[in-house]
């Protein structure tokens, strides 16, 4: 008997897990601020800080930054606004994984909320999803072929992707110009910046990126009437980047984060705060998926002799394919006083769902609105209100199975408003979403085989042809393999046109 090996380098899932964090806690104001009256607005970001991979376990650190805005007692700074971070630990018991594994790691805001306490204390809450996946690259020599006449065997196609990643960290620091008719500067409340463009070129080895920044920034003026004011810029971002171990024919994929984000206010040359200095820095990971279809023997038996195998168990994680889509959502609000002006319209996104389906991706969550606007109640002139507009999104991707494992990057990209009526304003919110499609496979392949010894004729004490009866589960593979013949003898006997079996057909088995 003749054996063909080949060798096959893959990167091996250990372990994955999904876990809640909640956090609690306290913010006390800070003596340079003022009392809090009500919170306007609350918004939280979530930080990891350590991950250590352990023997059979992971534990992951972070905390998560809550920044709140909130209506002051003071009528020279009627609008303030605190930061504050509350820290956690979480461990997930993997077990067979080791300190020396890669891993990732990747977190979802769920829920924020902050409500007032006294005038020099806040409490806060938040809840995220902490997804973590253990990895590490090995190596397996299986059996791809076999040359022996009573041997019949059972190859399978397997596709394993190789992925290497690279990180490229896309720095910008510009200082802009507030426009004329706004006041100056006396406090920066709160600024939102959004990835609203972008545009990739990949040219063999060398990738340029072009990419636009949106950015709100809520202030308290220094003089004027209104107590907020917002503005609005863009920030354009061009990077060339060289990419040397890049594979020739392989597209990357590219995943953008605004891994940091610094404003601060800057002086004129008449020394008043007219200026915004933004720090930015983006995180581009860029993968390439280098897929390679092996094809292992995963079954073997023999017609004529026992036989004895040695099985490996691969695990992979197969990349089946990314998607973008921009979806817009639109939602009328009332709000309970007639409003003079919007100061503010910001907002984040909650996740309730992301399920595979047969070539689809269905995701489901709300769109969190906040709005801080001026009445005409004069008795309470700053209000806010809190919306949640639903969406249910279902996307093609070809290939996609209801047991593959979908992640998403859902960012509000715009959001717009216009008030219809006396106390109606309609939002229009534009979604920019990302979705991300990974298998994961854990298959038996055969790593060697052997001849223990011949089938003596007298223990073949079952009748040469016989009746078969097929069950559930039954494919002709199995049937060929229990009664020691061969797939094409059924086929050829029974006339079967299709290479289908179904439960309850009968199958006249000649050995």
């Amino acid at each position: 008997m003749e054996k063909k090996f080949e060798k096959v380098e893959y990167m091996n899932i250990y372990g994955t897990d999904s876990q809640k964090v909640i956090v609690e806690g306290e913010i006390l104001l800070p003596e340079i601020k003022p009392d809090a009256v009500k919170v306007l607005q609350t918004d939280s970001e979530v930080l990891i800080t350590n991950v250590e991979v352990l023997n059979d376990r992971v534990v992951v650190q972070g905390e998560i930054e809550f920044r709140v805005i909130y209506l002051s007692s003071d009528p020279q700074r009627k609008v303030a606004s605190v930061s504050s971070s509350a820290g956690f630990s979480k461990t997930f018991d993997m077990l067979g994984v080791r300190s020396t594994m890669a891993y990732e790691v990747k977190d979802d805001l769920i829920y924020t909320f902050c409500s007032l306490l006294s005038p020099r204390k806040l409490s806060a809450k938040a809840i995220a999803e902490i997804t973590v996946l253990v990895k590490a690259p090995a190596t397996v020599e299986y059996l791809a072929d076999i040359e022996e006449d009573s041997i019949k065997y059972l190859k399978e196609k397997i596709s394993i992707s190789n992925p290497r990643s690279t990180t490229e960290e896309i720095s910008k620091r510009e200082i802009l110009e507030i426009p004329q008719g706004k006041p100056s500067i006396r406090e920066i409340l709160r600024c939102f910046a959004r990835l609203s463009d972008r545009n990739i070129k990949f040219d063999r080895k060398k990738m340029t990126f072009d990419l636009k920044v949106d950015l709100k920034t809520l202030y308290s003026p220094d003089i004027g009437q209104n107590p907020i004011e917002m503005v609005e810029h863009e920030v354009l971002i061009q990077h060339y980047s060289e990419l040397p171990d890049s594979p020739d024919d392989v597209e990357p994929v590219v995943k953008f984060y605004i891994k940091s984000f610094r404003v601060l206010p800057k002086t004129d040359e008449i020394g008043e705060l007219r200026r915004i200095e933004y720090d930015i820095t983006i995180e581009a990971e860029i993968t390439f998926h280098d897929v390679k279809t092996i094809e292992p023997i995963v079954d073997a038996y023999s017609t004529a002799y026992e036989i004895k195998d040695s099985k490996k168990l691969l695990n992979i994680e197969q990349f089946v394919g990314k998607v973008r889509h921009m979806h817009l959502l639109k939602d009328t609000i009332t709000l309970p006083i007639e409003p003079e002006q919007v100061f503010s319209v910001s907002g984040r996104i909650e996740v309730d769902v992301i399920k595979p389906e047969k070539n689809k991706i269905n995701i489901k969550g709300v769109a969190v609105v906040f709005l801080i606007y001026l009445s005409k109640d004069l008795q309470d002139i700053i209000k806010n209100t809190t919306s949640q507009i639903p969406f249910d999104v279902k996307l093609d991707i070809e290939g996609v199975e209801e047991t593959d494992r979908a992640f998403a990057n859902i960012e509000i990209e715009n959001i717009s408003f216009s008030i219809i009526s006396i106390s109606e304003v309609e939002l229009r919110i534009r979604l920019a979403i990302e979705v991300w499609i990974k298998r994961g496979l854990s298959k038996e392949i055969l790593s060697d085989l052997e001849l223990v010894e011949e089938i003596k004729k007298e223990e073949e004490r079952l009748a040469s042809v016989y009746i078969y009866t097929v069950q559930k589960g039954d494919t002709l593979w199995k049937v060929a393999k229990k009664y020691r013949t061969t797939v094409e003898k059924i086929i050829d006997f029974n006339q079967i046109e299709k290479e289908e079996i179904v439960p309850g057909q009968k199958l006249l088995i000649v050995k």
